[in-house]
């Protein structure tokens, strides 16, 4: 999505009101996660990507957890207890990343059973942002609607646009 913005914006020199906020919150959200991501191969992975690429299973659950904490560090209400159950969940997914291995399959729905009892008390509409730019997506006509693979579609469109043959 935040190509196809870009693309545009450079075909037309505008974007709406809309498409601003939809690049922004998309190039924000790639930028915090990059962040994150070339800090663990730094410090967790001394720079060794394919260390680090078989622990994607944890860093994507790691992901998941912070973009969770960012939602209710965002909500009017105080919700430091809740915080601190997901800040606890975050510690036991780091201890794995020290260890350099993958989290157990369960701790996915671990997170589940922690999120969703806080969302649900405190009438907080859980939508994670990479469903909202499935969505978005979707309206862009960007790819098929439950494609089957929608990463790999948007990876092999990146890679026909830009020429690469791995």
């Amino acid at each position: 999505v935040v190509d196809y913005l870009y693309d545009q914006y450079i075909k037309t020199k505008k974007l709406s009101t809309d498409h601003i906020v939809f690049f922004e919150t998309g190039f924000d959200y790639i930028h915090d996660n990059f962040y994150t991501i070339k800090t663990i191969l730094e410090y967790k992975f001394d720079n060794d990507y394919d260390q680090m690429d078989a622990c994607a299973q944890t860093i994507n659950l790691l992901l998941y957890t912070q973009e969770f904490q960012a939602e209710l560090l965002n909500q009017p209400k105080d919700l430091k207890k809740d915080l601190l159950l997901l800040e606890e969940f975050e510690e036991k997914i780091i201890h794995f990343l020290d260890q350099k291995e993958n989290v157990p399959d369960a701790f996915f729905p671990m997170l589940n059973d922690i999120v969703n009892p806080i969302f649900e008390s405190h009438n907080i509409e859980l939508q994670p942002i990479e469903s909202i730019f499935y969505e978005v997506a979707l309206e862009y006509g960007l790819f098929i609607e439950n494609d089957f693979d929608m990463f790999n579609t948007i990876l092999n469109d990146q890679k026909q646009k830009h020429g690469a043959t791995k």
